[in-house]
């Protein structure tokens, strides 16, 4: 019966040993996720035609983002990758369109950058604005 009572212990060891994992995964929203160890991936809604381009909101959806350019041959798509790379601060070659180039929800993916480093910089723009 000892024996029973030892495994019992264990187990609570290693449950307790998950619990800040798990709560470590739960800081970032599910629209930015970690793709390899430099690659993160951002689920984008895209509000072309705006204005200026901002940072809309930032839930488990999507990154709301107004452009301020057209809708019309690639110009929003450009922008968008502009907008991003300067927000997080990494060149523009480091920013592509993963999929979603003929619609408003997108991927884009952002290379040699961290999920920590990308979600610091758009909570940044989103407090800035």
């Amino acid at each position: 019966m000892s024996s029973a009572k030892k495994s019992k212990k264990k187990s609570k060891v290693n449950s307790e040993e998950a619990k800040p994992v798990a709560a470590a995964a739960g800081v970032y929203p599910s629209c930015i996720r970690l793709l390899s160890p430099t690659s993160v991936s951002i689920a984008v809604h895209a509000k072309p035609g705006s204005k200026l381009a901002a940072i809309t909101d930032m839930n488990d959806e999507a990154l709301g983002l107004q452009i301020d350019a057209p809708a019309k041959d690639g110009e929003a798509n450009a922008a968008i990758l502009d907008f991003i790379s300067s927000v997080i601060g990494v060149k523009r070659r480091q920013v592509s369109i993963a999929s979603g180039s003929k619609s408003r929800d997108k991927i884009v993916v952002v290379e040699e950058v961290t999920l920590q480093t990308v979600f610091d910089a758009l909570t940044r723009a989103t407090m800035n604005q």
